[in-house]
């Protein structure tokens, strides 16, 4: 009996693990795959008008990374940490 209960334990922690695997290898293909457009509406920090005048300033990559760090909807936040990794790169290139 003790053999039966192990091979059901080893089939359950297998199964288990197929399915996190599945799940995220799911999130990765979905994230792959995933137009430029839809990504950059999962972000939703601050207005569309108001994103396009920061990254005329400060530029495309530097509005993202702040979006990412500052708090949702923080947009005061976002401009100053857009502006300081923007002066941070162009300084490290003089």
């Amino acid at each position: 009996m003790p053999s039966q209960l192990d091979a059901a334990i080893g089939w359950g922690f297998t199964l288990i693990g197929l399915v996190a695997v599945a799940a995220a290898a799911g999130r990765v293909a979905t994230a792959a795959f995933q137009d430029e457009e839809e990504r950059l509406e999962l972000l939703p920090a601050i207005s569309s008008e108001k994103r396009l005048e920061l990254e005329e300033k400060y530029g495309r990559w530097a509005v993202v990374t702040a979006i990412g760090v500052c708090p949702h909807d923080d947009w005061r936040c976002i401009e100053r940490e857009a502006k300081r990794l923007y002066e941070s790169r162009v300084y490290r290139r003089m």
